[in-house]
């Protein structure tokens, strides 16, 4: 994947997640149907693409994060371990590294983020 794909990619996942915060926290049932459409856009369009494993690998890496942090957070140390004894972790691009480590921190804006909505009262709408 040459790098300006990359960065595109890691750009649009990154807005992606935004819709998605968005939507679940809109009351408009037109609202959510229409960020719902424009998140699908997304993936149908990387999905459709040359990079569809990649973007594919974005997303259950995002959906893994959100599951259960706790586990992924150990899979990412075992990494850095085996990265600073080898210089690499093999079976492991790079590209896939930077796509676990991007999911990592856009849950972590989720998670950051949600105890200061529900605060103020904000709850997904539908």
């Amino acid at each position: 994947m040459h790098r300006e794909h990359e960065e595109l990619m890691r750009r649009e996942f990154f807005e992606q997640a935004q819709l998605a915060r968005t939507q679940a926290q809109t009351r408009s049932e037109f609202q959510y149907e229409r960020l719902a459409l424009t998140r699908a856009n997304y993936d149908d369009r990387w999905l459709a693409g040359p990079h569809a494993q990649e973007w594919a690998f974005l997303s259950a890496s995002y959906e893994d994060w959100q599951r259960d942090p706790k586990s992924m957070t150990v899979l990412m140390n075992n990494l850095d371990h085996i990265h600073a004894h080898h210089g690499k972790v093999f079976g492991l691009t790079d590209v896939r590294r930077r796509s676990l480590e991007q999911a990592r921190d856009l849950v972590t804006i989720d998670h950051t983020r949600a105890p200061a909505e529900h605060e103020h009262g904000v709850e997904r709408g539908r």
